[in-house]
């Protein structure tokens, strides 16, 4: 309730300021609402997520060990 009363009382006295917060915790949940709607839809999410690489494209990890001769 002390919460609703500041915000009105704020808004009333710096509107830009409060408008300026709601731009800001828009932007700032976009992504974490939108990424899953596009995964959910099928849409590609390679720009935030990153490329999807095939696992017959994928190298094992023993490919970085030093070879042993002998």
């Amino acid at each position: 309730m002390a919460i609703a009363k500041f915000i009105r009382y704020y808004l009333d006295r710096e509107p830009m300021v409060v408008l300026s917060c709601a731009i800001g915790a828009v932007a700032i949940s976009m992504p974490l609402v939108v990424v899953p709607i596009r995964q959910s839809m099928g849409l590609p999410t390679d720009q935030y997520d990153g490329p999807h690489t095939p696992d017959y494209m994928k190298k094992s990890r023993g490919h970085l060990a030093p070879k042993l001769e002998g």
